[in-house]
């Protein structure tokens, strides 16, 4: 019986390929994590914007006269 010749072993053409694409997918997420990141922070700070102008409004019209007076009358009237 004659011995085969002992061959190392040899990955596949297109595991290089495939590395690639899944570092190409993470580098893509992150950069859409942090994206989102950012985009978030901007319309958080709107939306604070837009309620502090609210709040200003309202005080500056008399509706709201306090940041936290508590209310002592009762709702119903009586």
């Amino acid at each position: 019986m004659a011995k085969e010749p002992l061959t190392s072993y040899v990955a596949p053409p297109s595991t290089g390929h495939e590395i690639g694409v899944i570092f190409g997918f993470i580098g893509f997420m992150v950069l859409c994590m942090i994206t989102y990141g950012f985009v978030w922070q901007i319309g958080n700070k709107r939306s604070q914007k837009k309620e502090a102008d609210r709040i200003a409004k309202l005080r500056a019209s008399g509706l709201m006269r306090g940041e936290k007076e508590p209310n002592t009358e009762p709702m119903n009237g009586t």
